[in-house]
């Protein structure tokens, strides 16, 4: 199905997720190249903030990053901006919450959107996408950004499978195309929550902070007591103010943020190697599968992966019932690389018509 210079076969994460969640997706996606002109405000939420944490580890200023996405997202019609939110003062408080939360980081950044990559036993490639390579005191590690609504628990990490492939991939290597095995300790899922910080509002009569509040965090919350020209020193807020301080990251310590969490998860040769053999099953039905019968091409319905996250339900539904795509498919969908897929959320720059 997709294949590099050489004629070598690539399969990647993207791909083996699409292909065991519905065929019908694959299709649409490496088969067809369809790529979703517009994205959901998750997506662009999560693009948005990705290129500041790129810039950042870089060591480049990410507020200027910040200010370019600003202009692009300026140029959008109000009702494109109605449906994303207010991205920019929403990316700009989760930036200085986060950079806040973990200033006592202590990584050693080495890579920054780099390659891990191996082969199959058939000799076809594995190929995958990672944000970041740090060292710690503890070794090397495979770091990757992930935006959520909500963040996920444990029971999802120990049974997720791209995270053990990376570091799998990582492990080999693939010598022949000049790719050096990395001898990583193991995955950090860098986990940021989606729905912004909640911004303290005043009561009706101007004099104080109302006592209802969401989700916030220290910054964004002493930010707004100086805006709305409060003393942060005032024993009405200090106790809030503490209180969100222990939110703060510190190493070794239980992690309460509701909006950033790290975890890590070291994983042995024989899970990797069982894991593997999974992915490489999938990887062949996949890049065997009879794509061109159009008409027989599987469908896997869930109200969930169909109505929330799927970005070709209404192709597929135009189709099974019989109907024509070709306005649908020019109004929506465009055609593109699908190696550009390599991690959901992004696949080029900040537009929503790109």
């Amino acid at each position: 199905m997709l294949y590099n210079e050489n004629g070598v076969a690539i399969t990647t994460h993207s791909m083996i997720k699409t292909m065991r969640r519905c065929p019908r997706m694959a299709l649409y996606k490496y088969f067809d190249r369809l790529k979703p002109r517009h994205l959901g405000r998750a997506l662009q939420f999560g693009k948005w903030m990705h290129y500041l944490l790129e810039a950042y580890y870089k060591g480049e200023d990410w507020r200027e990053v910040h200010a370019v996405l600003c202009e692009k997202y300026g140029e959008l019609f109000d009702e494109e901006k109605e449906k994303l939110g207010n991205l920019p003062v929403e990316c700009m408080n989760l930036m200085l919450s986060y950079l806040w939360h973990y200033k006592e980081e202590k990584w050693i950044v080495h890579e920054i959107e780099f390659t891990v990559q191996c082969r199959w036993p058939d000799g076809s490639i594995y190929r995958g996408k990672v944000d970041m390579l740090v060292e710690d005191d503890y070794g090397l590690w495979i770091v990757d950004h992930k935006n959520h609504k909500r963040l996920p628990s444990a029971d999802y990490r120990l049974l997720d499978t791209q995270s053990p492939l990376y570091v799998w991939a990582a492990r080999r290597g693939d010598p022949e195309s000049g790719i050096p095995p990395i001898p990583v300790s193991g995955f950090i899922w860098n986990y940021l929550k989606t729905a912004p910080p909640s911004r303290p509002k005043l009561i009706k009569d101007g004099s104080r902070l109302s006592k209802v509040l969401g989700d916030t965090t220290y910054p964004v919350y002493y930010k707004e007591l100086k805006r709305l020209g409060l003393d942060p020193r005032d024993p009405e807020y200090r106790p809030i103010l503490t209180r969100l301080a222990r939110d703060r990251y510190r190493h070794g310590e239980i992690q309460t943020s509701p909006f950033f969490q790290r975890h890590i998860l070291e994983r042995d040769d024989d899970m990797l190697a069982r894991l593997a053999a999974e992915a490489f099953r999938t990887s062949k039905r996949l890049h065997t599968y009879p794509f061109k019968q159009r008409d027989a091409v599987e469908r896997s319905p869930d109200f969930r992966g169909c109505v929330n996250a799927c970005s070709y339900l209404r192709i597929c539904q135009t189709e099974l019932h019989g109907g024509i795509t070709s306005n649908l498919l020019r109004q929506d969908y465009k055609v593109g690389d699908p190696l550009s897929y390599h991690q959901d959320s992004k696949d080029g720059g900040y537009s929503t018509s790109d």
